[in-house]
């Protein structure tokens, strides 16, 4: 993408996970004046990572794996902050694991939130600040915090969160907002574990991945580049999270392991956990219209339920936003 001339004009973007934060360096690249604003306390949406004892997990997704050719352009130009990874990986039948060459997997080092810290350069980025009102007026466009205290006027504004979250951020595009609406988005439970020790039937073993009643993949995090220690990465089926959606952290711990256990026939002790419910995990779009941009109110929406979902419709959609906002 080109660079465009300075402008000096303010963006807000409400948003800092991946499409959000591609977007926000596009548009700094092109000189204008980038403000992100984000509820939880650092970037990275389904790319965050967390403490776990005296070390980090990833909590959300456990790689990029991109058919995009832009996107692995641009992961392959960042070696100190992403390098691929090449585990050892089965089914759930745990025989015969082996590399597989064909896979191109990518982590960040040493997290996946380092991702979106190096996209963040650049930006004024607001955290723990939950944004509830975008309004245009004779000034600019008006954000308020949910407390309504005024959180600034800019000259354009990007909405870049799950799509139940921004249905009432749209409330001066309605046509924007009822495509919001459509949306539904599926939830998923993620445990990490810490070991004590590497469980004897997963010795040889960093990837499972395939058809189970009650885990969608198991990996263990500690395998992938510049990580340490024996953790563990468990995700749990979309039908499993839907009918236990609303279990305590506590209890979906106690029962991921139980059935991690009955999966590997090895007893093991957890010394630190960490559960999170994603409860917009995968988008279900029924077209991929890439991102939204309305000229005239100078408001715009990005994110992976527009572009097809995952981690490249997030990419693509935050890309095609700035392309657009640029265009204009």
């Amino acid at each position: 993408m080109s660079k465009a001339i300075n402008t000096g004009e303010s963006v807000a973007i409400i948003g800092a996970g991946l499409s959000g934060l591609r977007c926000a360096s596009l548009l700094v690249e092109a000189g204008y004046s980038v403000s992100v604003f984000e509820k939880s306390r650092g970037t990275g949406g389904r790319l965050s990572s967390s403490r776990l004892g005296s070390l980090t997990t990833d909590l959300g997704v456990p790689f990029i794996e991109t058919q995009d050719k832009d996107f692995n352009a641009w992961l392959s130009d960042h070696p100190e902050t992403v390098q691929r990874w090449l585990p050892y990986q089965t089914d759930f039948s745990l025989s015969d694991p082996k590399p597989n060459e064909a896979r191109h997997l990518w982590v960040g080092v040493p997290r996946s939130s380092m991702l979106t810290r190096l996209l963040a350069k650049g930006v004024t980025l607001h955290t723990e600040t939950r944004v509830s009102v975008i309004w245009p007026d004779r000034n600019g466009i008006l954000l308020r915090d949910e407390q309504s205290e005024v959180l600034g006027h800019f000259d354009k504004v990007v909405v870049a969160t799950p799509a139940p979250q921004a249905v009432p951020l749209l409330d001066a595009l309605q046509s924007y907002q009822a495509k919001a609406a459509a949306i539904s988005m599926l939830p998923a439970w993620v445990l990490s574990i810490e070991l004590e020790k590497r469980p004897q039937s997963l010795m040889s073993i960093d990837l499972i991945e395939g058809t189970h009643p009650e885990f969608s993949r198991i990996l263990r995090d500690s395998s992938k580049p510049g990580r340490t220690g024996e953790i563990w990465t468990l995700q749990a089926s979309t039908e499993w999270s839907q009918a236990y959606l609303n279990l305590s952290s506590e209890t979906v711990m106690h029962e991921m392991i139980a059935s991690l256990v009955a999966l590997t026939g090895d007893p093991m002790k957890a010394t630190n956990y960490r559960a999170h419910r994603w409860l917009y995990c995968d988008a279900q779009s029924p077209d991929a219209i890439d991102a939204l941009w309305d000229k005239d109110k100078a408001i715009g929406v990005c994110g992976e339920w527009l572009a097809g979902g995952g981690v490249d419709g997030a990419w693509k959609s935050g890309s095609a936003l700035a392309q657009m906002i640029l265009s204009s």
